[in-house]
């Protein structure tokens, strides 16, 4: 399975027509492999959109990108409607909990997007750490990565009382008892709130 994570910078006054634009992938729905998609805009940086979009394979979204992808955003003129975009390809390596993060995808009212780069002799047991972790809380989620060192953990909430009791308590107790305190180079956290026009399932 893969993860395209998508971020946008949006001016203040193009928020209205890059969301409306937004709501107009509903064509994705038609494509070989596609899987969902969801996105909002983050609670930390109102002018910065971010888009969860997964697909079977990268076959599948090769083949999107290839054929369908310039038509759809022709359509909508979303280009227009941006000043800096970014988009980074991971590979699923194993769900948060038991439950596949697409089952999911119309159910939650937030989505945590943690991308982390780990230093290269920590590789395998960072990635040990997170095959461990259980659901805390959150409806599902899934951890993904890619070269580099470059990791994503992606995780959906239905509520805001339990997403915070993760990030206070529940996630610093898990850092410091994985043993794994600063091998993370660097770490950068989305708290999008989704937007459900912007679903397509």
């Amino acid at each position: 399975m893969l993860m395209k994570w998508i971020k946008c910078q949006v001016n203040e006054e193009n928020k209205r027509s890059f969301s409306k634009a937004q709501e107009r992938w509903g064509e994705l729905r038609h494509c070989s492999g596609f899987m969902g998609q969801i996105g909002g805009w983050n609670r930390n940086h109102p002018y910065e959109a971010g888009i969860l979009s997964v697909w079977k394979d990268l076959c599948s979204y090769q083949s999107f990108m290839q054929h369908q992808h310039d038509e759809i955003i022709g359509k909508s003129d979303q280009g227009s409607t941006y000043t800096n975009i970014s988009v980074d390809i991971y590979e699923s390596i194993s769900n948060i909990g038991t439950t596949d993060i697409t089952y999911f995808l119309n159910k939650g009212i937030l989505l945590r997007v943690a991308d982390c780069s780990v230093e290269k002799d920590n590789h395998a047991r960072f990635e040990q750490v997170l095959k461990g972790v259980g659901n805390r809380g959150m409806l599902t989620g899934a951890f993904c990565k890619r070269q580099n060192g470059r990791y994503l953990a992606a995780s959906l909430w239905d509520n805001e009382d339990s997403h915070q009791r993760y990030a206070d308590k529940e996630l610093p107790a898990l850092i410091n008892g994985s043993g794994m305190k600063g091998s993370t180079q660097r770490i950068s956290v989305s708290l999008i709130e989704l937007h459900p026009k912007w679903a397509v399932i």
